[in-house]
């Protein structure tokens, strides 16, 4: 006896289109002659690598997976804000657990997103040791804001280079890859890095020449030292204070950034394999910063030679807890380390309270301390 259930209506539907694709696409190929003088084994290479690539592709661009929730726009919010921290630390312990529906941009397009000095090549890479004459927002205004360091000076470029515009500020690009503020030699690509080295002379030189008004630099603190150090803690003040000294005799201001605190993971790739559980991927901000000593270095180089220092710890951490990976609708990083372009821009109005406080245009009481 047959039982005629909805799953056998299916299966009888399903002999059709079965029967096509046997008749009209697998056995014109399987018995085209191109293929019957081919081995087999190369065939099936052949077959085998097609499968191997395109699963490699998904892997990388994987489809959008969202909760069914909508953020608020992080950008708009801190904009209209009349305390754009405070409404961001709001933000923060809010933050969801989700990717939200309306993520901007998408997580498959964050990666792509790369500021004007990367466009324009301005950004050095590992060899060179002079950046080319990168500037941008007044360019013809005598009111020069240099922003020097490495990429994690550049991934502020967004928010100095919007301020530029509004103010009329000639904003001039001097960053290269993987070279600290300090004045110390360190390791790249498993040799000591002395195109760094002279990398930075020369951009102190130019900085020199440039008399600027606001000199805004920050550097990764992920390094390893070319040699030894007998006290490092005191080498790398030192190394610092060589630089900040230079810096606050050629320019009218000199405001230094820490670094910001790293996700755990490449965050892009966590987000892409856990987009409903994103807190899987967030760093403990006890763990969040990459070298303490390097960060408490640059401290005390700082207040020994009078530049504003600025820790934008609290613009992506909330007081306790882990760091989100995605705060109103803007994803935080772009990859292990680095700000993503779109939530740097969405920071210009609390990096804008950040340069007035280092600066003394207003009285206002910021995140930067002296």
């Amino acid at each position: 006896m047959i039982f005629w259930t909805p799953w056998t209506w299916v299966a009888l539907a399903a002999l059709l289109p079965a029967w096509l694709t046997l008749r009209l696409v697998e056995n014109p190929i399987r018995h085209h002659r191109s293929l019957r003088r081919r081995p087999a084994a190369a065939l099936g290479l052949g077959l085998t690598a097609t499968v191997v690539t395109a699963s490699q592709v998904a892997a990388a661009f994987p489809p959008p997976v969202s909760s069914a929730a909508r953020a608020v726009h992080l950008e708009h919010a801190l904009a209209t804000a009349r305390d754009p921290e405070g409404r961001l630390t709001e933000l923060l312990g809010e933050a969801a657990t989700a990717l939200p529906r309306n993520l901007s941009p998408a997580l498959t397009k964050i990666k792509d997103q790369r500021s004007a000095v990367y466009r324009d090549d301005c950004h050095v890479g590992y060899g060179g040791d002079r950046s080319p004459a990168c500037e941008y927002g007044a360019t013809t205004s005598g009111r020069v804001v240099v922003l020097f360091g490495d990429s994690h000076a550049a991934q502020w470029f967004p928010a100095l280079e919007g301020l530029g515009r509004r103010h009329g500020w000639r904003v001039v690009s001097l960053t290269k890859s993987s070279c600290k503020t300090s004045d110390v030699t360190i390791v790249a690509q498993n040799r000591p890095y002395r195109a760094c080295d002279r990398w930075r002379e020369d951009a102190l030189a130019r900085i020199g020449h440039l008399r600027p008004w606001l000199v805004v630099t920050s550097s990764s603190e992920a390094a390893r030292p070319a040699h030894p150090l007998r006290e490092p803690l005191r080498d790398w003040q030192s190394g610092y204070e060589r630089v900040y000294r230079r810096l606050a005799r050629d320019a009218d201001h000199v405001l230094a950034l820490l670094d910001t605190p790293w996700p755990r993971v490449d965050a892009v790739e966590c987000a892409a394999g856990h987009p409903l559980d994103l807190p899987a991927c967030e760093q403990d901000q006890r763990d969040a910063v990459k070298a303490p000593l390097l960060r408490e270095a640059s401290r005390r180089a700082a207040h020994r030679t009078g530049v504003a220092l600025l820790d934008p710890k609290p613009w992506l951490c909330p007081a306790e807890g882990r760091c989100p990976l995605v705060v109103g609708d803007t994803f935080v990083y772009r990859d292990e380390s680095h700000l993503a372009e779109s939530y740097a821009k969405a920071l210009t109005p609390l990096f804008a309270e950040a340069v007035e406080s280092a600066t003394g245009r207003t009285g206002r009481d910021g995140p930067v301390a002296q």
